[in-house]
């Protein structure tokens, strides 16, 4: 999994690009096979002037899939549109995942069925 940083409009050291790498590996550590690149883009929207105005941009590129995971977050804090933006990219990654595997639809096939079973057994023990 490759993480390329950018960032606009603002000054990163290096404290904030290891504190991206870290969330961003917590986030998407699970998915590290499927995962190709990362892209994050810092910037500050207004500058100096304040506001919510601190903008987390990642995008996801995934082995298996053509499309890419977007996600995007706006804050008055940096650290903490990092954490929002790596927190729902992970989830959206998750849900591409599923999507294209069919994993989630089966498991609930198979967890239906057991409730079938097991209401079966029951009505038959009665």
């Amino acid at each position: 999994m490759r993480i390329q940083i950018q960032t606009s409009k603002m000054d990163a050291d290096s404290s904030v690009n290891k504190y991206v790498e870290r969330r961003l590996s917590f986030a998407l550590g699970r998915f590290a096979d499927v995962v190709q690149k990362v892209e994050v883009t810092l910037a500050d929207i207004n500058g100096p002037k304040g506001g919510h105005d601190k903008l987390c941009k990642i995008r996801v590129d995934l082995r298996r899939l053509p499309k890419p995971v977007y996600c995007e977050i706006l804050h008055e804090e940096l650290r903490t549109s990092i954490d929002l933006a790596a927190e729902r990219s992970g989830r959206a990654v998750a849900r591409a995942i599923d999507r294209q595997t069919g994993y989630r639809i089966a498991r609930r096939r198979r967890a239906a069925a057991v409730l079938s079973l097991e209401s079966d057994l029951t009505a038959s023990l009665d």
